[in-house]
């Protein structure tokens, strides 16, 4: 297993410290690794829509906060930005949504078979960004937004309300494009990223 640290500062100078390095084909390569990390991020994240892993933009947020204490769930990845951050939208009202504006340090873990990426930082509501990425969402995806209520207000989560939703978005003619109050777009910014190359598909990471 290789292991490339690398911690970003607000100007994004990046310090890295490298060890168990391999010349081997399909390992990380010193010499070859750029000075931006989140280069590689996009490079790995683009391999994995290549090779066809399942929701390869998805990734584990770890939160937490004094009241429910530590808590994970998969979200989707939307743009992976030069600065050193990532962005992601969801519901401000949902768990994850309070916990990070109780507790902005989390913690983001990509996973595509033998590479690992975790990514450690604060996160922040970004109002700039809601809108466009509102409208970048598939249009379902945009009118189930509109029908749900926000998570915590008496939301119905059983599997006919499920299918309840399903049936109206499937015959809903709207084509929203404001994002209502159940999505708001996230960034995270970086303060370490660790990126994790095994040789072997049997060694987990």
């Amino acid at each position: 297993m290789q292991r490339w640290l690398s911690r970003t500062s607000s100007l994004f100078s990046v310090r890295t410290h490298r060890r168990n390095w391999t010349q081997r084909a399909g390992g990380l390569v010193e010499a070859e690794l750029p000075a931006n990390p989140m280069l590689l991020l996009d490079e790995w994240l683009a391999a994995a829509l290549k090779d066809g892993h399942i929701i390869e933009r998805g990734f584990v947020l770890a939160t937490s906060n004094d009241e429910e204490g530590p808590t994970a769930r998969t979200v989707v990845c939307r743009d992976v930005c030069d600065d050193g951050s990532i962005t992601f939208g969801t519901n401000p009202s949902s768990l994850k949504g309070r916990s990070l504006r109780d507790e902005p340090r989390c913690e983001a873990v990509f996973r595509w078979g033998t590479r690992q990426v975790r990514l450690r930082g604060t996160c922040a509501v970004d109002d700039d960004s809601t809108e466009e990425m509102f409208r970048t969402l598939p249009r379902a995806a945009r009118v189930s937004l509109e029908l749900l209520n926000p998570v915590g207000q008496g939301n119905d989560v059983s599997e006919a309300k499920h299918q309840e939703l399903l049936a109206a978005v499937e015959a809903s003619s709207s084509d929203p494009q404001a994002p209502p109050a159940t999505f708001t777009a996230f960034r995270i910014t970086a303060s370490t990223l660790e990126f994790y190359q095994s040789l072997r598909e049997d060694f987990i990471v």
